[in-house]
């Protein structure tokens, strides 16, 4: 709770005008710039998404979920080695990986972060539902710079192979992809982990890390099965 300067009235943590005299109680920035709000994250994370949840303009929320999107969706196309179930053309499983970005993936990562906001009574600290999508996307941007960096790479690497068995990436060339594989699982991990001080700074508990895990592997499940029915009809 943040008591007003001016009434003392207590209101809830991202109240930005006290709910009593209309006082300002916080300072909010106008927009984010996407280099500096991301550095900051892993210098000062609960400062940073404090900031992103009281901005008044949500700056570059969509792009980010939007390569978060592209990161599970290709990342869904290794899993089940896509590659084996199409021809084995790379255009292909690149127009389809796109596809489910757009139509399954994108939508899923906005529904989720509502589902959690109403879940687990985000709007009791003060934050607007567009500060909490935003937080939440924000939180997971590990996944979009996966996708910056190291999906790039991959496909240069393996080219279609990587969504293969026959043969598999890990026998093509083991060095790189084993490395790469690494470094995917740094991201993931750090995804994991700003979630878990994202929900540390709403609600004071990581614990809470588990309701947004069970949200999201059950939106996740819905996903993937939808995202199979575009894969078969391709």
């Amino acid at each position: 709770m943040n008591n007003c300067p001016v009434c003392n009235t207590a209101n809830r943590d991202f109240t930005l005008r006290c709910a009593s005299c209309g006082s300002n109680i916080q300072q909010s920035v106008k927009t984010l710039d996407l280099f500096s709000t991301m550095y900051s994250l892993w210098r000062h994370p609960e400062f940073t998404f404090r900031k992103i949840i009281l901005a008044q303009h949500k700056n570059y929320t969509v792009l980010i979920a939007f390569l978060e999107a592209v990161g599970i969706s290709y990342f869904f196309l290794f899993i089940i080695k896509a590659g084996d179930i199409y021809s084995i053309e790379l255009w292909r499983l690149i127009v389809s990986g796109l596809t489910m970005a757009v139509l399954v993936f994108f939508p899923f990562l906005y529904i989720f972060s509502i589902a959690c906001y109403f879940v687990t009574r985000a709007s009791l600290t003060g934050a607007t539902l567009r500060g909490f999508i935003s937080s939440t996307v924000y939180s997971l941007h590990p996944i979009a710079l996966s996708a910056i960096i190291l999906l790039p790479s991959e496909i240069a690497v393996f080219g279609p192979f990587l969504f293969s068995n026959n043969p598999s990436p890990s026998v093509i060339n083991p060095l790189p992809f084993y490395s790469l594989s690494f470094l995917d699982l740094v991201f993931a991990l750090g995804a994991i982990v700003f979630t878990g001080r994202l929900t540390k700074l709403l609600f004071g508990k990581r614990k809470l890390i588990v309701v947004f895990a069970g949200i999201f592997f059950i939106f996740l499940v819905v996903a993937i099965e939808i995202a199979k029915r575009i894969l078969m009809q391709h």
